[in-house]
């Protein structure tokens, strides 16, 4: 079993997570899209527009600019509205997060079906509406090793006024008996909570103690029940944005110790993992790791029995 547990706490609006939850939306098929673009006298691939889709590339010579321009009217977006997300050329490359650039979904998961039009449900922050100054993850498994629950703390600025709220995501294993459950710990209360079954996805309002003027911090703390029926092998954090602090706990039931631990960590959901320290179990069953200022999309603990 590889469960891949707790996901970002940052599901922010861009141009590849605007433009795939408006196809969804609108039921239309890539190629019905380039039927459209051809029409307008536009030649742009399906493999195109599924990198724009993706975020795997993204649109910036003048006839793709034109492009995203009738998109916009043939998904009945607002004028100029994908434009805006594009914001100034980018150096050429892959286009991940830095320097505040927010990565799709589908970096790091390999399934997204359905999560679009939840996250466009629910309220959620814009970009550059908060800053998330640390994330701390404290993991519990029990005697036969299966994930129990998952307490998880925040340290977040607001970068604007009368900030309320933020929306988390949290999936479940496939083995596992039920999609997960978020809990109301301290300094927080969870609002409206939306069950994605397609890609076992539990998605949650978290409702902050008092509306946030900007420069002002909140502090929360809320908690995950798993429901696994096998063994665990890992836990993992996927971030769209980069981390400033992460610390990762996880904490092994005394009588059920891993014969080996390392902590990992990943650029996307696709890419090899990369060992970054060895880790051992203390006295009480816990180890733990600490990240500061990385930009990689994924860091974990993963663990052999």
């Amino acid at each position: 079993m590889q469960p891949f547990r707790v996901s970002d706490p940052v599901p922010l609006e861009t141009f590849p997570t605007v433009l795939s939850g408006a196809i969804e939306r609108s039921g239309l098929s890539l190629e019905h899209l380039q039927r459209k673009l051809a029409g307008e006298g536009i030649r742009v691939s399906l493999s195109t527009l599924s990198y724009w889709r993706r975020g795997r590339t993204r649109p910036e010579r003048p006839e793709s600019l034109r492009a995203v321009e009738v998109i916009e009217e043939v998904l009945k977006l607002p004028h100029g509205y994908l434009v805006a997300l594009l914001g100034p050329r980018k150096p050429r490359g892959r286009w991940v997060a830095r320097g505040g650039l927010v990565r799709p979904h589908e970096s790091l998961w390999d399934s997204t079906n359905g999560l679009a039009p939840v996250l466009s449900e629910l309220s959620e922050p814009a970009p550059g509406e908060l800053t998330y100054l640390s994330v701390h993850d404290q993991h519990f498994l029990d005697h036969n090793g299966r994930d129990v629950r998952t307490r998880v703390r925040m340290l977040i600025r607001s970068e604007v006024d009368q900030l309320r709220s933020m929306v988390v995501l949290h999936r479940a294993e496939e083995t596992d008996r039920a999609l997960p459950a978020v809990l109301t710990g301290s300094g927080c209360a969870v609002g409206r909570v939306r069950p994605v079954t397609a890609s076992r996805f539990t998605v949650a309002e978290v409702l902050f103690d008092r509306s946030l003027a900007a420069g002002q911090t909140a502090v929360f703390e809320y908690e995950v029940r798993w429901f696994g029926q096998a063994r665990s092998s890992r836990f993992s954090r996927g971030s769209r944005r980069a981390f400033r602090d992460y610390l990762a706990e996880v904490n092994f039931h005394p009588s059920t110790l891993p014969t080996s631990c390392y902590a990992y960590a990943q650029e996307s959901a696709e890419d090899p993992e990369v060992h970054r320290e060895t880790l051992e179990p203390g006295s009480y069953g816990g180890v733990h790791t600490a990240v500061q200022g990385s930009e990689s999309a994924i860091h974990g603990i993963r663990w052999t029995w």
